[in-house]
């Protein structure tokens, strides 16, 4: 039996992978989020409370789990310390169950102001949590980590340099003042660190020794990897399983017994600007907005929807190598008449099948659907596979047939209890 399991994105984000990660929890003792950082938001339901998780791994809702924020994430303090408040408020114990990798890179005010001004320029639609300059200062070698809190003379030194540099962009390069101070960023992470200080570990070398069963949580989605996905217009980290080593300071090897699951929405959405081959922009695409209660957990924005593309979940599947797909959201197609599914696009006259690396390509081609007939029948709660409608079951089918990839679950409604296996839950993991 296979030890370890990948839970990923295999859109733009957005697909339901708390409420996946939540449940699949419950038969895994440590769950580890690996890239990003405060700008992923994981809703989950459980007993119909309404937890959104920015930072903490969602399977910490489950209390038998240890939760790993490892070194690929960028971490925001202030974020990190509310959330764990706020959910030992809950009666969630969060400090006891926790480790913090020494490794992970800070997420501190003066990124939030570039992330405010870069977007101001370039209007790439992001999260203005700061990720996109933490990671930027980690590649510059400006960055400040977990272990640098640990140090206190060097963390002043550090604060100070990099608070510099900023308001020397923003008033030579932006010409906007600066109200940032560095005596009150240094002040206030020394602070919030003794919160969390006992959490602090070398992870890598936990995971390394740990003979538990461990769930790998990704965030966003692999059309937002920064390498493979719609660039520039994507996060600022590997959000594909390509950021699982790098994330996590593990071996390529440790993952070729893992089994990748990748989560898909039965359509597809995305957040901010970009390329949308298959977006909606009329009725359609608002009663599916209005339906699947299509609004960031993390910023609140209504999300751009549309048909389902298959030539972008492909691609997914191929750039992680996918074992299977969980599929959510399809009670929001429930009562349509006709649902339609993109299986190629055209431009200039030619047919691609393949997800092009060009953003103006993409930009310009025209999805190329099959018509599919929809179903009238109810899915939401549905829990035995032989109660789904034909029409439905026969879209779940063409899925599998063009990705060449299993539907291993169906998601029918937001709660921790509303799914169905499509095939045998003891074989799943093999």
């Amino acid at each position: 039996m296979k030890k370890h399991l990948v839970i990923l994105g295999a859109q733009w984000g957005d697909e339901g992978k708390g409420k996946i990660v939540d449940l699949l929890s419950e038969d895994y003792e440590v769950v580890v989020r690996y890239q990003g950082g405060s700008n992923a938001g994981h809703t989950v339901v459980v007993n119909d409370q309404k937890f959104v998780l920015h930072l903490i791994p969602t399977g910490m809702l489950h209390s038998h789990t240890l939760g790993v924020i490892a070194q690929g994430m960028v971490v925001d303090l202030e974020l990190l310390v509310e959330e764990i408040r706020l959910l030992e408020e809950r009666g969630v114990n969060v400090r006891d169950r926790l480790l913090i990798s020494d490794r992970a890179h800070l997420v501190l005010p003066y990124h939030k102001l570039l992330d405010f001004l870069l977007d101001k320029k370039d209007r790439i639609g992001t999260t203005m949590r700061g990720i996109g300059p933490a990671y930027m200062f980690k590649y510059g070698r400006k960055g400040i980590r977990v272990a640098d809190l640990e140090h206190e003379d060097r963390l002043y030194t550090k604060v100070k340099e990099n608070v510099d540099f900023v308001k020397d962009l923003c008033e030579k390069v932006y010409c906007e003042k600066s109200q940032i101070d560095a005596d009150e960023i240094y002040a206030k992470i020394v602070e919030l660190y003794k919160e969390v200080r006992e959490c602090v570990t070398d992870t890598t070398r936990f995971l390394l020794k740990t003979s538990k069963r461990i769930l790998f949580e990704g965030a966003q989605g692999t059309l937002l990897d920064v390498d493979m996905g719609t660039y520039p217009y994507v996060t600022s980290s590997n959000s594909s399983a390509l950021g699982l080593s790098n994330g996590t300071g593990l071996p390529p090897t440790y993952f070729s017994s893992a089994v990748i699951w990748g989560v898909a929405k039965a359509y597809i959405t995305r957040v901010g600007e970009g390329p949308f081959p298959t977006e909606l922009k009329g009725p359609v695409g608002d009663l599916l907005r209005e339906k699947g209660g299509e609004y960031g957990a993390t910023t609140g924005r209504p999300r751009r929807c549309g048909w389902l593309d298959l030539v972008a979940l492909k691609h997914a599947v191929e750039v992680n190598h996918l074992d299977g797909i969980i599929l959510t959201k399809l009670d929001v197609l429930d009562g349509m008449e006709e649902v339609q599914v993109c299986v190629a696009y055209q431009y200039r006259g030619k047919r691609i099948e393949d997800f092009p690396a060009s953003v103006h390509l993409l930009e310009e081609v025209e999805p190329v659907y099959k018509p599919m007939k929809g179903w009238s029948g109810s899915t939401v709660g549905i829990k035995d596979i032989t109660a789904l409608p034909e029409e439905a079951l026969e879209y779940v089918r063409f899925i599998e047939n063009y990705t060449n990839t299993p539907v291993v679950m169906l998601s029918t409604g937001p709660r921790r209890d509303q799914y169905v296996w499509l095939i045998e839950k003891e074989h799943a993991h093999r």
